[in-house]
This record gives C-alpha cells, sequence and structure tokens, in this order.
C-alpha cells in the first residue's frame, strides 16, 4: 500500500474557487466590458420626436444607432425625427432633403456611392428625396438629378412631406414631358420647362415624382418606399431615358442658319448683336447654325447639340459674356467668380474651343477625369456631372435640342449596376469602360454576340487618341444583352 507523501510544513491545501464564483466574475467582467464598450461608442446625445404622437418625445439615446432603430419602427408616414444635441434635425422617417439656405455663388458638395466627389447649386433646384443617415448621425444620404449621395447634414436641412411642399416632379403638356423644379419648398413658383417628347406611360392629368428622371410615380410614399427599400414599383415598367438628354454627342445634324434662327425668333430675337448692351431683339447666335454646322463637320460633334448649350448658356445670346468675351457656353464662368469667364477673338474661335478643347479632349474623353459620357446627362452621368453646378443642367440643355427639333439615332442604353467595357472588336481587347450609366450610339448590325457603337473619342491603333480627328470609322463594340 502506497503511503501518502507528508505536507511539508508551512503549506497550505489550495482551494478551487466555487464555480458559481468563477461564473459571477465572468459575467460582471462581461457586463463592464459591455458598459464600457457603449460608453466608448457613445456618438452625441439624439431625441426620437414624434410630432403626431402625445407626448411628442419618444426618448433620448446616446448612440445614434438606437435613435434610428426606434425612428424606423414609426410608420412610414408620421412625421417623425431624430434631432441631436445642438438641436439640429439629423434625420427623419420620409421626406425630402432641402439644399437651399446658400447663396448662389456658393455649392453643396457630395459624395456618391461610388466614393465619387460630387457638388450642386440649391439654387437651380432644392429637393432632393431622404434616402438616410449615416451610423453617426454627420450625413445624410439622398437622391437628386440621377446620383446618389451622401452630404453633410449642416450643409442642408430636412423635411417631412407634405401635400403643402413645394415639390419638383413631372406632368405631360400636349406631346411634351414638363418638369416642374421646385424652386423653394414652401409655395415658391416652380421653374418649369419642356425637356423632351413625352413618354406613353405618363398622364396628362397627373402629376408625378421621380428624383432620377427614369422612374416615375404617382405616390410619394410609393416612391420612397421603392428608392428605399425596394418596395414598390414605378408606373414604369422600364426606367426611361429622356433621347434629347442622353444621345453622345458622337452624332451628326445639320443646323442652318434659319433652323436656329427659328427658335430665337420665337424669343422675338431677329437680329445679330454686335456690341453690348445688347437691343431686346438681338443674340450673337443668330445666323450662327451654319457655323456650328462647319464645326461639326470639323470635329464630328453634334451642331445642334452644341447650339443648344449656348442657347442655355448664354441666355439665347444675349448675355455679357457672349457679347463681350465671345464666350457663349460659360467657359470659366466658375459659380464662386463668374467674372472669370474664358474670353475669345471671335465666336468661332469660341465655338471651335468648345469643340476641340473641351469636350474632345475633355468631356468626351475616356481617359480625362471629368469623362462621364459625351450626353448631356445629369448628376450620375453624362457632361452635367462635372460641368454645372446645377443639378438640371442636363434637362435645360434637352430643352433646347428639343425645339431644334433633334432626331435621337437609335440609343442602347445600360444602367451603370455594372461597369461597361467597350471593345475594339468581337471579343476584342478593352478599350475603356463606363463605370456608371452608359449610352451608346448603334453603328451597325451586330457580329459574333457584340453591336459596334460609336466610339466616345477618336481611335488609334484600338485606343483612345484625342490628339487626331474623329473618323466616322471610329467604331467600338459592345456585348448584346
Amino acid at each position: 500500500m502506497k503511503k501518502r507523501g507528508k505536507r511539508q510544513a508551512g503549506s497550505r491545501a489550495r482551494r478551487r474557487p466555487r464555480r458559481s464564483v468563477v461564473a459571477a466574475g465572468v459575467i460582471l467582467l462581461c457586463m463592464a466590458v459591455v458598459w464600457l464598450g457603449f460608453r466608448l461608442t457613445e456618438n452625441g446625445v439624439f431625441t426620437v420626436i414624434d410630432y403626431s404622437a402625445d407626448p411628442q418625445e419618444i426618448a433620448t439615446y446616446r448612440h445614434f444607432g438606437f435613435a434610428a432603430s426606434r425612428l424606423n419602427e414609426l410608420d412610414p408616414k408620421a412625421p417623425g425625427c431624430i434631432v441631436n444635441g445642438d438641436g439640429k434635425v439629423v434625420a427623419i422617417r420620409s421626406g425630402v432633403v432641402d439644399f437651399s439656405g446658400k447663396p448662389v455663388t456658393e455649392n453643396t458638395d457630395y459624395t456618391t456611392e461610388r466614393g465619387e466627389p460630387g457638388y450642386l447649386n440649391g439654387s437651380y433646384g432644392v429637393d432632393g428625396l431622404y434616402l438616410g443617415t449615416s451610423g453617426d448621425g454627420r450625413r445624410v444620404k439622398f437622391m437628386m438629378a440621377g446620383v446618389t449621395g451622401w452630404v453633410d447634414v449642416q450643409d442642408i436641412s430636412l423635411r417631412f412631406y407634405s401635400d403643402s411642399l413645394s415639390l419638383s416632379g413631372y406632368s405631360r403638356y400636349e406631346d411634351s414631358l414638363v418638369h416642374q423644379v421646385s424652386t423653394g419648398l414652401d409655395g415658391q413658383e416652380p421653374l418649369a420647362y419642356s425637356i423632351g417628347g413625352c413618354p406613353d406611360f405618363i398622364d396628362g392629368d397627373a402629376f408625378y415624382y421621380s428624383y432620377d428622371g427614369h422612374r416615375f410615380y404617382r405616390d410619394f410614399y410609393e416612391m420612397s418606399q421603392a428608392v428605399r427599400e425596394g418596395e414598390g414599383s414605378a408606373v414604369n415598367e422600364a426606367p426611361w431615358y429622356n433621347p434629347w438628354q442622353f444621345t453622345p454627342h458622337r452624332c451628326l445634324s445639320e443646323l442652318t442658319n434659319a433652323q436656329g434662327n427659328a427658335v430665337l425668333e420665337r424669343q422675338g430675337i431677329n437680329a445679330a448683336a454686335g456690341s453690348w448692351p445688347v437691343e431686346a431683339n438681338q443674340s450673337v447666335l443668330y445666323d450662327a447654325g451654319d457655323l456650328f454646322s462647319r464645326v461639326q463637320n470639323e470635329d464630328y460633334l453634334n451642331a445642334r447639340m452644341m447650339f443648344a448649350v449656348a442657347l442655355n448658356e448664354s441666355g439665347y445670346g444675349q448675355s455679357e459674356y457672349a457679347v463681350v468675351n465671345h464666350n457663349v457656353f460659360g467657359h470659366g464662368a466658375v459659380d464662386e467668380n463668374p467674372d472669370a469667364a474664358s474670353g475669345y477673338g471671335s465666336l468661332e474661335a469660341c465655338v471651335q474651343s468648345h469643340a476641340w478643347d473641351w469636350l474632345q479632349k475633355k468631356y468626351a474623353n475616356p481617359e480625362n477625369d471629368v469623362w462621364h459620357g459625351s450626353w448631356f446627362g445629369d448628376k450620375a452621368s453624362g457632361i452635367n456631372v462635372m460641368y454645372a453646378s446645377d443639378p438640371y443642367w442636363g434637362e435645360k440643355a434637352a430643352s433646347f435640342l428639343y425645339r431644334l427639333g433633334f432626331q435621337a439615332p437609335a440609343l442602347i442604353v445600360r444602367d451603370g449596376s455594372e461597369p461597361s467595357a467597350v471593345f475594339a472588336n468581337p471579343g476584342g481587347a478593352v478599350v475603356y469602360t463606363f463605370q456608371g450609366p452608359a449610352v451608346f450610339i448603334v453603328a451597325g448590325e451586330a457580329r459574333d454576340g457584340y453591336v459596334p457603337v460609336r466610339s466616345e473619342a477618336p481611335l488609334s491603333q484600338g485606343k483612345v487618341d484625342v490628339e487626331i480627328p474623329y473618323e466616322e470609322s471610329d467604331v467600338v463594340w459592345i456585348p448584346e444583352q
């Protein structure tokens, strides 16, 4: 029988702690960690308010996420919001983003969902659709003029939807689609203009909501739900792209003096301007249609589209910059300093520079940072993305193009849900890629699963080369869908 060894003097038997004590310690430690985590992640003071309830204030939180969860429990039509510690409304259940409040010389910056910087000016359109607020309560997600982006909450105001608000929207007038752009949410008269022929799904006795110009809704809340959560449907099954707004510049459309003058004469303009100030019936664009066609034939850039931009940017060719600087495109006239506008020796020099320096080398050049497609577009794609702070600049240019009697060529549209690569030939090397919405001019019959389309820029050995003239043979290929 083996004897147990004797315990040495002075030593004591170690007792194992009871399991209940260990468990309690672990629980206390976890609670301390959770408490510390909550304290460390506090990001402000946020109060949820439901203005239709009694009492109105629901609860106050120190984490925006908790406040947002409580807000989302409210009915989508409830006038509910979250107010931060400074009294600023930083989130609403549903409604609009108000971009007014800044002078016309000051733009509002935002960041797109792809992380690209953008800018707009609320003086040309005040309302965007509210889509949500970031987890720290500092940025607001919105949709306006096609783009979805994030803006600093300090740069905007949030408004509940109400029938009394003067919101932007669309309607039919005879055969035209009219966009009524809000210039103020509290009853100010909207700016209304025809942006093109009206699609068949727009009825003549209704008002339609849309903040991308592609999907249209009769009910504001249904639109909000559809865009934010994918619940609800537009009146049109497929997105609509206005051909007067989304035709690339690389197509030909002759313009004569008589055709250009016809648009001017409807405004009471029937003579060329020679000096500043101009008479009410004078314009530097009168008898200029032939000039735009000559430049078109030199650079393969649409004459009517360039003339439409000139009409829009120069106030029918009657602005001081148009007369004194021979600048009818607003070149260099930035919002904060319009007097920085470029000057030219003649109208012809200005039109040639617009075609070669501004379109060929910049806005129709896939290798330039400002390029988002050579159509007028909106804030999601096209020239409008970087050319103008006016979010509806592309629509306004389209309005003038519509009045000029432009007939769009056959177009193919890709909605931007995936990048759109173009190839040198069917199955060949990639020439360039659209990262957002893309519009193509069909240039022939499909072959081997690919469609020939006009290139955005001149090509040399299958690569973009903006230093050479554009040719009829500059064609690329896209996959059929």
